[in-house]
């Protein structure tokens, strides 16, 4: 799946996807910057963080939790904003 393991994943994945719902303001079809996603979630360890946020991208692409958009935008989509409700604080 690229640069993350599937543990990895599953353990950035919350903090992703609720810095997501965060910078979204909680509204589907608002775009957002993927890399000022990863940026806000804090998460690290990772040189530069492009393959990272692409993982990430990747993941909630094929979970539908969120689409592209233009460039490097992402869009929360309906079962993404579900899951954050569940999910996020």
């Amino acid at each position: 799946m690229g640069l993350l393991t599937e543990y990895e994943l599953n353990m950035y994945r919350t903090r992703y996807l609720c810095a997501l719902d965060k910078l979204a303001k909680g509204l589907i079809n608002n775009p957002v910057s993927s890399d000022e996603v990863y940026r806000v979630a804090g998460i690290t360890g990772f040189p530069g963080g492009l393959e990272a946020t692409d993982s990430l991208v990747q993941d909630a692409v094929i979970k539908e939790y969120v689409k592209l958009g233009k460039g490097r935008e992402i869009i929360l989509t309906e079962k993404g904003l579900e899951w954050c409700k569940e999910n996020c604080e």
